[in-house]
Order: structure tokens, then sequence, then C-alpha cells
């Protein structure tokens, strides 16, 4: 049953995800606590890894406070990723499957590893969500490639990398 609470995108997250319509606060709790799942698959949510999807919301939604604070409650290393996974779906043009797999991995990179048993979660999530082997290496490259430019920008701004 939903609390009929959502959560109302920015302009930010059209551009970057194509999210045109609010975001049901339930399913949006599912979602993260998938991405917790994973990124927690080495036995550690690390705070960089959760501090980067806290981030991440605040670009994407207007008004995130009641909703991180109910992630960090979320009892995210006893969560069946496959039950999570089977209660999300969404009312606009985003492959969310591939989005959250995307989300997942930067998540699960934020504090400088990708460890063997987040790569296996990320995997056994893209088997559940129907995904190609091909396409989760493609989205890993990606995630690759922006860390890489985001050194190479700072490194040509002068700023600290």
């Amino acid at each position: 049953m939903s609390s009929g609470k959502s959560l109302q995108p920015t302009k930010y997250a059209e551009y970057k995800y194509n999210i045109t319509a609010p975001v049901d606060f339930d399913v949006a709790v599912k979602y993260a606590g998938a991405l917790m799942a994973i990124a927690g698959a080495d036995g550690e949510l690390a705070e960089k890894e959760f501090q980067w999807y806290v981030d991440e919301q605040q670009l994407l939604t207007v008004d995130s406070q009641e909703y991180i604070e109910t992630l960090r409650k979320f009892d995210w290393k006893n969560a069946n990723i496959e039950e999570l996974l089977s209660g999300i779906s969404y009312d606009f043009p985003m492959n969310f499957r591939r989005v959250m797999l995307y989300q997942a991995i930067k998540m699960s990179r934020a504090d400088g590893t990708y460890q063997e048993k987040e790569k296996a979660a990320v995997a056994k999530a893209a088997e559940i969500l129907g995904i190609e082997r091909s396409m989760v290496v493609s989205i890993e490259s990606l995630a690759e490639m922006e860390d890489a430019s985001e050194r190479l920008r700072l490194a040509l701004f002068e700023t600290d990398v």
C-alpha cells in the first residue's frame, strides 16, 4: 500500500534521466533499498557510498529530506533485492532498469573501490531485471569513463585531484 507521498523531480532530473513526473515515495524507497543492498554487498555500506546517493537525490528531487531520513533507517543488510525490484515501476519514459544498474555501480564505486561482491550483486540485479551481461559491462564502462573524465576536468583546471 502506498503512503500517497511523492518526490517532485527537478529540471536536472528531467535533463539527466528524463524523469518528468513525481516519483511515488514508497517506490523510491524500494529503489534506493535495492541500491543500498547492492552497494553494501561487500558487508559495508560506506558513508561515501550512501553520501553519493544523498547528493544525487538532492540534485534530482525538490525536497528530499524525509526520503533521505527514511533511507538512513532502511535495513539494507536484510533486504531482499528480488522482492524490492519486483515492486518498482515508473510512469515516465526512463529505462529504470539500466538507470538502476548505473546508479548502483556509481554508488558502489563512490568509496574508491568496486568490490567483487558489489559486482556480483550488480550482476544478480541485472539478471533479475532481464539485462544482458554486455549491457552491464557497457554501463560499468560508462561509470569508469565518467570518473576518468571528472579527474581529467579537475586536472585541466588545476584543481586538486
